[in-house]
């Protein structure tokens, strides 16, 4: 063949690669409490920020500064009143009367008055830019003797219907699933607001609204719902969900392991230094104030699935060896063959993920960025934490490994 050599050559940067992890599993194997010690503590450190965590509930921030719907958005806020509505939904009784839209008249009055948010001043200011009912439809209509009022607003809504069908068919509405009437209250507040303002303001209406309509035997109680209220919690539902989604990936691996090795301990030893990044990476962002998106509550689950398989070959490699001789010689070997290709194979996947990091959904871009952090916190673990659990409980893995 010429000048080039048949056999297989190490690539460039291969041996230094032999050399630092020959060097680290040395240490490791002198050292594997000040190590494990060291370890706990970053992991610690770090784990106390999430303590810290706050939701992403502005809409807006899911995409780039330059994007059109961020333009839109910010010409809705700032020249329509804003772009968060929501509704008051309030229990009504056929036919509507004059008592009624009283009673939903000084409901919108109390909305409009009491609802405030402190500005970056400290000074409270009105929180809903709009409030709107159907007894503001009927206001412009001429002052009419009580019970003469009584009798025509059945009539004042059939006219608005027969000029305006789809805009009073929106203020009073009937459920189709029981038949019961419903007076809508349609409110507009600002979208682009940190969490805790929206959830203050949401708690203020959902108070007002408790003390007008309280649930009685005969009537619901009035109901807070809408697009604003549905973003402010969204975040908080995935996150929520995500976790349970984690405890069940988390469940499944460990039993799955644990048949695959046939021991309890090894699956257990398997997951700490795949879920322990994890922990980190969140409590980092509490760290830095970073705000939880929806790209950044479904990385437990995805991260912990593509780590564990580096586990699976280290621990694999270490069984074999470890059948043959020392735990010292099994950790060596498992370090220059499962822990050489997962350095190779995370370093892989997190270039795949950094790919995600050019999309304009802001969401993507945390999950990309997010995801390699983890799976490169995988690595270390896979790489520190791994071995050193492996070199401390050797003496209670060693015998059955050594069966037959």
């Amino acid at each position: 063949m010429g000048r080039f050599d048949q056999d297989p050559q190490m690539a460039w940067g291969e041996a230094a690669l032999q050399r630092g992890l020959d060097g680290l599993v040395r240490r490791i194997i002198r050292h594997p409490l000040p190590i494990l010690a060291a370890s706990a503590a970053v992991t610690i450190a770090c784990m106390t920020g999430m303590r810290w965590l706050t939701v992403e509930t502005d809409f807006t921030k899911n995409f780039s500064d330059s994007s059109p719907t961020v333009a839109s958005y910010e010409m809705v806020e700032s020249r329509l009143g804003g772009a968060g509505v929501w509704d008051v939904l309030v229990p009504a009784t056929e036919p509507i009367d004059a008592d009624q839209l009283d009673a939903v008249a000084h409901l919108a009055e109390r909305l409009r008055r009491e609802v405030t948010v402190s500005g970056p001043d400290g000074i409270e200011a009105p929180a809903l830019t709009k409030v709107m009912s159907v007894a503001d439809v009927l206001s412009a209509a001429p002052l009419l003797p009580r019970r003469l009022q009584a009798l025509t607003v059945n009539a004042m809504l059939r006219q608005e219907n027969d000029q305006q069908p789809a805009f009073v068919r929106s203020l009073v509405g009937r459920d189709p699933r029981d038949d019961t009437s419903w007076l809508r209250v349609m409110l507009r507040a600002r979208e682009r607001q940190p969490a805790e303002s929206k959830r203050a303001i949401i708690g203020q209406v959902r108070r007002i609204a408790d003390e007008e309509y309280p649930a009685t035997d005969g009537r619901r109680a009035a109901e807070v719902t809408g697009f604003f209220v549905l973003l402010s919690q969204l975040v908080d539902r995935l996150l929520s969900d995500q976790w349970l989604t984690f405890l069940i990936a988390a469940a499944g691996i460990f039993a799955v392991l644990a048949i695959a090795f046939r021991s309890i301990l090894l699956a257990a030893i398997a997951l700490v230094p795949n879920g322990l990044p994890i922990f980190v990476v969140l409590g980092l962002l509490g760290w830095a104030g970073e705000p939880i998106n929806m790209g950044t509550a479904m990385i437990a689950a995805v991260s912990m699935g593509l780590s564990v398989d580096s586990s699976i070959h280290y621990i694999a490699a270490f069984r074999r060896r470890l059948a043959e001789g020392s735990h010292e010689a099994a950790l060596e070997t498992a370090h220059q063959t499962a822990g050489r290709a997962m350095i190779f194979s995370t370093l892989a996947l997190a270039i795949g993920f950094l790919a995600l990091t050019t999309s304009g959904f802001m969401p993507t871009v945390s999950f990309g960025w997010l995801s390699c952090l983890t799976l490169l916190g995988g690595l270390v673990g896979n790489l520190v934490v791994l071995p050193v659990l492996l070199t401390l409980l050797a003496p209670w893995i060693q015998e059955p490994c050594a069966t037959p």
